[in-house]
């Protein structure tokens, strides 16, 4: 395998840009891994203990209280993952957008080598295969380096972005339940307060 500056060279200018890219994405991709993991975790850690609550709501009122400042605390924790999650998904776009670039950034190298190639034969013709060659290395390692540096970013971004969607869904159900579970406790739809059969 070629050194790392000989493949710069070979690759002419577009490499670096193709290189700040990849690493701008590969840093996006990182960090989204690691916050909608984190995010998963907190959001079970929330969503657990209040479905519990929920679910045991028989209308014990020493509980009601604690049921109350739970929901509220759950609340808060809703609208903070909510945010977060938002973030995630703006991030997660910008590096899709990253992914889309780095394949074009080939392009334009597989077309400025192919520029120096056609300038080089109607510099000297046909008779200098070294010069031509170096413009058409130029075209195939540019082309190579944005393929290779999308696919993986793109394998990522899909995954992590399935993650974002069960993150969103799940904080969606647990707000449909803090919300039924507001409303029986302000409207008082409990077991207590039933009418005694006749």
């Amino acid at each position: 395998m070629k050194p790392l500056a000989e493949l710069f060279s070979s690759g002419g200018p577009v490499m670096f840009a193709i290189a700040g890219v990849s690493l701008t994405a590969w840093y996006l991709t990182l960090r989204s891994w690691l916050e909608a993991g984190s995010l998963r975790k907190r959001l079970l850690r929330t969503s657990v203990p209040l479905l519990k609550v929920s679910s045991l709501r028989n209308g014990a009122r020493t509980a009601e209280n604690s049921s109350n400042l739970s929901n509220d605390r759950a609340g808060l924790a809703c609208f903070v993952m909510e945010h977060e999650a938002t973030r995630l998904k703006r991030t997660l776009s910008l590096i899709g957008t990253l992914a889309a670039v780095l394949p074009l950034l080939g392009l334009l190298g597989t077309v400025l080598g192919m520029l120096i190639s056609f300038e080089v034969i109607q510099c000297h013709g046909t008779s200098q295969p070294r010069l031509l060659a170096g413009g058409i290395g130029q075209a195939l390692m540019t082309t190579q380096a944005g393929l290779w540096a999308a696919v993986p970013v793109l394998f990522f971004h899909h995954v992590i972005r399935g993650r974002s969607r069960v993150i969103s869904n799940e904080l969606s159900v647990l707000a449909h339940v803090m919300q039924a579970a507001r409303d029986s406790s302000e409207t008082g739809h409990g077991p207590d307060s039933l009418p005694e059969s006749r």
